[in-house]
């Protein structure tokens, strides 16, 4: 914002072969309150001058000896070739107006002037200038701060490249020892070396069990980087929604044996999937699926009450197939409903720590979901249930 004071402290050079002219116009400068007035008689050495201090405004005589004030204007076009420089010319001729405008002039005062009118023009071409410069500043930082940005930018790059790249390795030398040790875990415990005494077999399934735990430890976090650095994958085609929510709960039943719950499949009475619950179709990725349920599974099955029951739903809503998954836990705590999708989030609570998980499981679902066009969310009521939805475009085939 340009202010009075900018403008009365802005740099004027008074040019004039006449000292008259150069005092009057000094007089009238200062008595308006400008404080930085440079003045010469000599054409000459208006662009060194300009050249060593950037002068804000000129005031220039048209017709001086040895140099014309249009020559001079030709000067100053080289040292300021981009810039914005306001030449106000003084001339008795008014033949030469048009000429000093071609040539550069912002405006012009005739002699003799009025001074009220000179003061108006300079006034007025001042707070163009120092507009003008203002906005050049503003560039420049605005420069400077994309470039910053950038600099950053390349920075974070790198640095999420080395980070992959870390993680890619880690989890390669990772995955290979641990899959070693579960299948020698695995031979052991079905007695391809001998006999496992009474003691060592619950110590066998302690270990199965824990490496099985490293290696979706090791599978989540490399989705997880996967889904930020938006190269994870996916295959879709049609499947029956239903029959893989079967395999679902087939396939993750130790969920089930391990917090000793029960799970049950079943279409909503209120959907004309009742009577066919083999006809949600859906276009997805059938094993990026699989593991939204098993991690929904996974997670009811970990809050629920002993005893209690995970009960997976199936409906049609419009053009849609909704699934939900409903445990019969202790709710969502208010302070954490916020939190429930985001990385690493778990409820502080010494049960749920407990009870284990990197808490990427959600994030992972959410993101799943949502890049294969569909949306998931989520219900809870204290101390009666959670239930979480997942809906997803229905796929109807286009016959030709």
């Amino acid at each position: 914002m340009i202010n009075a004071s900018d403008i009365l402290n802005a740099k004027v050079l008074v040019v004039d072969d006449q000292q008259a002219n150069v005092q009057l116009l000094e007089q009238m400068l200062r008595g308006s309150g400008y404080v930085s007035i440079t003045s010469t008689i000599n054409p000459l050495e208006v662009c060194e001058l300009h050249r060593k201090n950037r002068y804000d405004l000129i005031l220039l005589d048209l017709k001086m000896p040895g140099m014309s004030g249009f020559q001079v204007m030709e000067g100053l076009k080289d040292i300021e070739p981009d810039g914005y420089l306001p030449v106000i010319v003084i001339t008795a001729q008014l033949a030469y107006k048009l000429r000093a405008l071609e040539v550069g002039a912002k405006d012009f005062v005739s002699k003799p002037f009025d001074v009220l009118e000179v003061k108006t023009r300079i006034h007025n071409m001042l707070e163009v200038r120092l507009l003008y410069k203002e906005r050049n500043r503003l560039n420049q930082v605005l420069q400077e701060k994309n470039a910053e940005l950038e600099s950053a930018r390349s920075v974070a790059e790198k640095a999420n490249l080395a980070k992959s790249d870390f993680l890619s390795t880690v989890s390669h030398e990772l995955r290979t020892p641990l899959t070693s040790i579960r299948g020698a875990l695995a031979l052991i415990a079905g007695g391809v070396v001998g006999e496992l005494s009474a003691a060592a077999k619950p110590l066998v399934d302690i270990a199965h069990k824990n490496s099985e735990r490293l290696i979706l430890l090791v599978n989540d976090i490399l989705d997880m980087e996967k889904i930020e650095a938006g190269k994870m994958e996916f295959n879709s085609s049609p499947v029956n929604l239903t029959q893989l929510l079967k395999q679902a709960l087939d396939g993750n039943h130790a969920y089930a044996e391990q917090y000793r719950v029960s799970f049950e499949l079943k279409s909503d009475p209120a959907s004309d999937l009742s009577s066919n619950l083999s006809g949600a179709m859906v276009n997805v990725d059938a094993n990026r699926m699989m593991q939204v349920f098993a991690n929904l599974l996974s997670n009811a099955a970990k809050f629920s009450h002993t005893g209690g029951k995970v009960l997976v739903t199936v409906e049609r809503i419009g053009q849609h197939i909704r699934v939900a998954v409903k445990d019969n836990g202790p709710g969502i705590s208010d302070e954490f409903k916020d939190q429930i999708f985001q990385k690493f989030a778990q409820a502080d609570s010494s049960d749920t720590r407990k009870k284990g998980g990197t808490g990427l499981g959600l994030s992972i679902a959410k993101a799943i979901i949502e890049q294969m066009g569909g949306r998931i969310w989520y219900d809870s009521q204290p101390d009666v249930q959670t239930a979480f939805y997942v809906e997803l475009p229905e796929w109807e085939e286009i016959c030709c």
